[in-house]
């Protein structure tokens, strides 16, 4: 008996100890979880806030642009002198820091300009990317893969298109969008631009700064001579192409960092690699006239195709860069401008264009 009360006795202080450990594991368990419930609470605060102080600075660029419509300076004309060409500097706001920089789409090449209403390849278009690959030394050849991914046939181009029997081969599988482009990094699910070859996705990074995927009404997207690069420039005709840096506005080539903001519109940098030229007449140009008769001063020739070029834009890519208290957030929003300066959202993507 005496044994059995021992062993009995031994028993109850083994379940103690064990309902002892259970508990504690329980409580540790518990108050983890807690903490990782606050945590995340806290991170999804500073998401929404960051996010809140992405929108607010997207309001402010459509203040820019609105105020800029209301001004009418230089005949109403969009050019790198207007005041919203220039980078927004770190605004702090409580423990967070904004800023950002508004770029004119219309200074690039739009890539869904490359098909018309029933989507089919438009020529002229599909001559000027490739002039713009020739200018940036990239193989001309993969303009055909671009072509095939927006027109409406599945018939891929001779000698380097590709259609869905390409696309389906691969790992993963997709089908070409045979429709315009919604976003430029599309193009990098494109033959010729892909991210996984250090090569291609080279050669995306160069075609970056000078091309938009912007909406097409009524007609192919009229290029903005006034914030053209001088390689878009160069691309829009024969003529034009060896005139595209002395026509530009550009003063410097640091429209290539795009899409970082920091110098993108530092025209006033001394004279160094990157400066285009110098001694030059900048002045925005207040028609397309002003910029026809600078490209055609000795010459009788045609300089663009008609309705091509413009010195007005209705398509902005507003990038706002939030940071703080481990946040980071950087959003880009493509707002279009009607002619009273109101602006209405076409996109908006976070940390990738």
């Amino acid at each position: 008996m005496n044994i059995n009360l021992h062993q009995q006795r031994g028993v109850a202080i083994l379940t103690a100890m064990l309902v002892v450990a259970l508990g504690t594991i329980s409580i540790v368990a518990i108050i983890s979880r807690q903490h990782l419930d606050i945590q995340r609470e806290r991170n999804e605060a500073l998401i929404q806030t960051a996010r809140s102080f992405a929108t607010s600075g997207e309001r402010f660029a459509a203040a820019l642009l609105f105020r800029d419509v209301k001004d009418g300076l230089r005949e109403n004309s969009d050019s790198l002198d207007d005041d919203w060409a220039q980078t927004i500097p770190p605004v702090p706001i409580d423990n967070m820091a904004l800023q950002g920089c508004i770029v004119d789409m219309q200074g690039r090449f739009n890539l869904n300009n490359l098909i018309n209403a029933e989507g089919e390849a438009v020529e002229q278009y599909v001559l000027q990317l490739k002039r713009l690959l020739s200018q940036l030394s990239i193989d001309q050849v993969k303009a055909d893969a671009i072509v095939d991914w927006v027109d409406a046939d599945f018939n891929a181009t001779i000698p380097d298109g590709a259609e869905d029997d390409y696309y389906t081969g691969l790992t993963p599988a997709y089908r070409a969008a045979n429709g315009p482009f919604t976003m430029v990094s599309e193009l990098l699910l494109v033959k010729g631009f892909s991210s996984a070859i250090k090569e291609e996705k080279e050669d995306y990074e160069l075609l970056l700064p000078h091309i938009a995927a912007l909406p097409v009404r009524g007609g192919p997207t009229p290029l903005n001579v006034n914030t053209a690069t001088p390689e878009v420039l160069s691309s829009v005709s024969d003529f034009l192409e060896p005139l595209g840096p002395d026509l530009s506005r550009w003063d410097t080539g640091a429209y290539e960092d795009y899409p970082a903001c920091e110098n993108i519109f530092d025209l006033e940098a001394e004279a160094g690699p990157d400066t285009l030229a110098q001694d030059r007449d900048l002045t925005p140009y207040e028609s397309v006239l002003d910029f026809e008769s600078e490209a055609a001063v000795e010459s009788g020739e045609e300089v663009a195709p008609a309705n091509t070029l413009t010195v007005r834009s209705d398509y902005f890519q507003v990038r706002i860069d939030v940071g703080g208290e481990e946040a980071v957030l950087t959003q880009y929003t493509l707002l279009e401008r009607d002619g009273e300066g109101k602006t209405k959202v076409i996109f908006r993507a976070r940390d990738t264009l």
